[in-house]
């Protein structure tokens, strides 16, 4: 039995034109942005009038030694427990974590942190700007949920960070009297159990979900809502017990980069599986991908504007049918042949080696393209996993068949209290609203922004864009500025590696081809004169800090070389510059061969072609690619959760379906 995430292409639902406008929903979205923007306004009024009380009693609570501190840390929680967050208790509360944390850490959390802190408690989705501290702001509103008796999974993207986070916060909440737990992969069974008894348990996305599953599978529920007495179970479970379930329950949860795990993985299907049966018979692929080379775009079939879905036509299935007359097995079988070939044709038309996947030890890894990481527990469905093993020439991998699956978009919302934290929430913010009734806070930075942006530079090729991104980066490494470029795909890092050290510039690549030690490498980005080519969303949650004398050289140089599918992804790269009042340049390199422009209007690269508004158009053209492109993602987004709330009402009679 093995854990994967399924990676599935998206499939359009019947009757949906690629880019159609939904006014009415489009109306609706606008109103409740406005909405939105004016509670955020009004929650970070109240969350920071909070803070401001809060440390207000800050020469109070200094004044108490560690037994005072400790029996008001009790009676506290005792208030907390019994009358719920009341004002006047959360005020106490955080002013209470503000001294534990100062004692213990020898920091003091800002206003802002405490703000966003209060915010959480809320069920809030907080935009804290990179560096600006939302580890302690996580810390904040864990310690206070922890206070008040509720069981708290303060969840990562990643085992490093939920790693990290736990080390660094635990001694304040075992100050605070709270235990401390955390599940990471290779974690036994019983230490998983401990673990989800503590108050406060740390847990990738990823972990805390297949925990989950496991606990299903264990109550024999595979696909429905937990049982009654599962959730019996779960409540009397005990550590040394191997035959309960490893989490009591499912009360609060903290997402750190939120809109990572709730919306970039939203759709992927988490599964436990078990190997069954034998691959496809070996001659099947390289037949399918043989014909796929035949058939023609928009004669054989089509490809939406975003490269999604593809579908053959009728003239594609008549010309397939005949090619394969004869032949048995799934060639005669009319809705699997067609499976079958849109499988071929996605894996050559659509999945790209070192953009969407690596060839690693003759095997092929997945990439997630938000992050460039690679997924190495996870695979495609049906055939076109196979499909691209063939492409590739690797050995086939077997069928597997699925014990127990839930996606991301419907595991968080079974949590009684969902909140969040990032650095890009605005883009999202209406989508995470209607989801998972999160509410959108703006926290603003703590000291004023020393970023400088200048306008983008266009250039005509990516062989212009790399000599250029060279010139620059020789240049800052000579005054020894440190340099973080930024790139989408592996092949991309590769051009840009070359490209670097044609012009002698010495740098290191961090790339879904080579990970290993990712926060380590993007934690010395911001050494003197450092030059680092990364995936856009390497090691996100890691602080680049500044060496001693780069903040007088300028600070760091974030080189954006290619625009993401989504805006917001593009703004957590430029993020990683000007942390704290430190200055940082952000540059945009843009390339008339950018992928994305494929997106946008054709009437806009035929305004471009006038001399006078070449520059300006293709600015244009990038921004609304840009927002085409995220506009057509949420609807998918939305369109998968209608359809998964439909047939888990549909099939209510039967305990639901995930």
């Amino acid at each position: 039995m093995s854990e994967t995430a399924l990676t599935l292409p998206l499939a359009r639902p019947p009757g949906m034109v690629a880019g159609a406008e939904r006014p009415v929903e489009g109306a609706w979205s606008w109103l409740l942005a406005r909405g939105l923007a004016a509670g955020g306004a009004l929650r970070r009024r109240r969350a920071f009038a909070a803070a401001r009380q809060a440390a207000a009693l800050a020469a109070e609570f200094q004044a108490l030694d560690d037994a005072a501190l400790a029996a008001e840390t009790t009676r506290l929680a005792g208030a907390l427990r019994r009358q719920g967050l009341l004002h006047g208790h959360v005020v106490r509360a955080l002013a209470l974590v503000r001294e534990a944390t100062r004692r213990e850490r020898g920091l003091t959390p800002f206003l802002n942190q405490l703000a966003g802190g209060h915010a959480l408690l809320h069920g809030a989705v907080i935009e804290m700007d990179t560096g600006e501290g939302k580890t302690l702001t996580a810390l904040v509103g864990a310690a206070i949920f922890g206070l008040a008796g509720r069981a708290v999974h303060v969840v990562t993207s990643n085992d490093y960070l939920a790693e990290r986070d736990a080390a660094t916060l635990r001694p304040v909440l075992e100050r605070l009297g709270l235990s401390v737990g955390l599940v990471i992969h290779g974690v036994e069974p019983a230490d998983r159990r401990r673990a989800y008894l503590s108050d406060i348990t740390f847990v990738s996305n990823k972990e805390v979900a297949f925990d989950h599953l496991r606990d299903r599978l264990l109550a024999g529920d595979p696909v429905g809502d937990p049982t009654l007495a599962l959730k019996a179970r779960r409540v009397l479970a005990r550590a040394d017990d191997p035959n309960q379930p490893v989490q009591r329950c499912l009360d609060v949860a903290i997402i750190d980069e939120v809109d990572s795990v709730l919306v970039d993985d939203a759709g992927t299907p988490l599964l436990i599986s078990s190997a069954e049966g034998a691959p496809l018979p070996a001659e099947v692929p390289p037949r399918a991908l043989d014909l796929a080379r035949l058939l023609e775009q928009r004669r054989h079939y089509s490809i939406d504007g975003h490269g999604i879905g593809i579908e053959l036509t009728p003239l594609g299935e008549r010309q397939v049918a005949e090619a394969v007359q004869g032949l048995p097995g799934d060639w005669a079988v009319r809705v699997r042949r067609n499976e079958i070939m849109r499988a071929a044709l996605t894996a050559l038309h659509r999945l790209e080696k070192d953009r969407h996947y690596i060839v690693r030890d003759g095997k092929v890894v997945i990439v997630d393209e938000n992050t460039g990481r690679t997924m190495p527990d996870r695979f495609w469905a049906q055939d076109l996993q196979q499909m691209v093993e063939a492409k590739e020439g690797c050995e086939p991998s077997g069928q597997r068949r699925s014990l127990a699956s839930i996606s991301f978009q419907r595991f968080f919302r079974r949590y009684a209290t969902l909140a969040g934290m990032s650095g890009t929430v605005a883009e999202v913010s209406v989508e995470l609203a209607r989801v998972y009734g999160l509410k959108p806070t703006r926290i603003p930075r703590r000291l004023p922004l020393r970023r400088v942006s200048p306008p983008p530079v266009l250039l005509p090729d990516r062989d212009a864009l790399w000599a250029h991104a060279a010139g620059a980066a020789a240049a800052c490494q000579r005054r020894g500025q440190p340099v973080l470029l930024g790139v989408r795909t592996v092949a991309e890092a590769e051009r840009a590696s070359l490209a670097l050290g044609r012009a002698g510039v010495v740098h290191v690549v961090l790339s879904a081809a080579q990970d290993a030690g990712e926060a380590e490498i993007i934690a010395r980005a911001g050494q003197n004169g450092a030059v680092t080519i990364a995936t856009n969303m390497a090691g996100r949650g890691t602080d680049i800090l500044l060496a001693p004398g780069v903040a007088e050289l300028g600070g760091l140089v974030v080189m954006l070389s290619e625009r993401h599918d989504s805006r917001r992804v593009d703004r957590q790269l430029m993020g990683r510059c000007a942390r704290q009042g430190d200055p940082g340049l952000a540059l945009e390199l843009l390339s008339e061969q950018d992928r994305v422009l494929a997106l946008a209007d054709p009437w806009w690269r035929r305004l471009a072609r006038w001399p006078g508004l070449r520059r300006w158009a293709t600015i244009r053209a990038f921004d609304q690619a840009q927002a085409r492109g995220e506009a057509e993602h949420a609807r998918r987004r939305l369109d998968l959760v209608k359809r998964d709330d439909q047939m888990h009402k549909l099939l209510g009679f039967a305990g639901g379906l995930d």
